[in-house]
């Protein structure tokens, strides 16, 4: 006897709805448990997009059979076009009220939705809500809570900028898309560069803020000290591992940063940037260091 179709319940469709875009390319080993955790958040009014991205093993097969079961999930099959092409086909069809990117070699824990969500319904001027992160190494089978501990809030007459770089300099949490809520109606505005194989997300980030703050009185972000997101290192391939140990790639963001700030930044905000680069610098020669011992 087949499994019934899972619906919304009726206490949740008042709820604001969320959309949740899941990137998918030849993840038939980690693909289950990522679509598990979705599923089976405690916030049930989800508009789950899986995005088949040309997979080649049965992860296509797979996100079909969780859809014939699941009315929240819709799944779309494209010839290879990589993960930043797979994420703005998802932005394209997302209808909720927030956003959302997981990864499907990756889980979230089942208040993830739930917990991003509260401080929207907290306070309007929020534009961004950003969790912690559950990191295990699948090779050496440890793991560790990372990007947790509490960071200060922006200051009376720092620049959402300035705060911003600080951010990044300190941590983390800012450069990745997956570990955050955004609204739907600026995340569309934007877009992932699928011309770029390296730090994409951070880009898509610093677009989306730039947006949103423009059309928010005050823009705050909120930060949730849990560690809803699970990141599963040891995934990736070898090619996606490369791109991080050239020097040429890191600069390259670099100059997306500078361009991000414009062409007259304050002065604090060239502190912070300085402090960014220095952080790029340090970050590479730790990329270089795990290649040499791993080959």
């Amino acid at each position: 006897m087949s499994n019934p179709i899972q619906t919304i319940p009726a206490h949740e469709s008042s709820a604001p709805k969320v959309s949740i875009i899941v990137p998918i390319y030849n993840v038939e080993k980690y693909l289950a448990k990522c679509l598990d955790s979705i599923v089976h958040q405690t916030h049930q009014n989800l508009q789950i997009i899986l995005i088949d991205d040309g997979s080649t093993d049965n992860s296509g097969n797979l996100a079909e059979n969780y859809a014939k079961k699941d009315s929240r999930i819709t799944v779309i099959h494209q010839k290879n076009q990589g993960q930043s092409a797979a994420r703005n086909t998802g932005l394209s069809l997302a209808t909720g009220d927030f956003v959302s990117f997981i990864d499907s070699d990756d889980e979230v824990e089942p208040t993830f939705i739930e917990d991003l969500l509260a401080p929207y319904t907290i306070d309007k001027n929020t534009i961004l809500s950003v969790c912690g992160i559950h990191y295990k190494r699948l090779q050496s089978s440890t793991s560790e809570d990372v990007y947790i501990s509490p960071l200060r809030a922006r200051r009376p007459h720092e620049s959402l900028k300035a705060y911003h770089l600080y951010l990044l300099a300190r941590d983390g949490r800012m450069y990745s898309s997956v570990n955050k809520l955004y609204r739907t109606e600026f995340a569309k505005k934007c877009h992932f560069d699928p011309h770029l194989n390296f730090a994409e997300d951070t880009k898509f980030v610093l677009d989306y803020i730039s947006r949103a703050a423009r059309s928010t009185q005050n823009p705050t972000y909120s930060f949730v000290l849990k560690p809803l997101y699970i990141y599963n290192s040891g995934t990736e391939g070898s090619t996606m591992r490369s791109v991080a140990t050239k020097w040429s790639n890191w600069r390259r963001s670099y100059r997306d940063l500078k361009a991000w700030l414009g062409s007259h930044p304050s002065p604090r905000e060239r502190f912070f940037l300085h402090l960014v680069h220095l952080r790029w610098r340090i970050s590479h020669v730790k990329q270089l260091l795990r290649a040499k011992s791993a080959s």
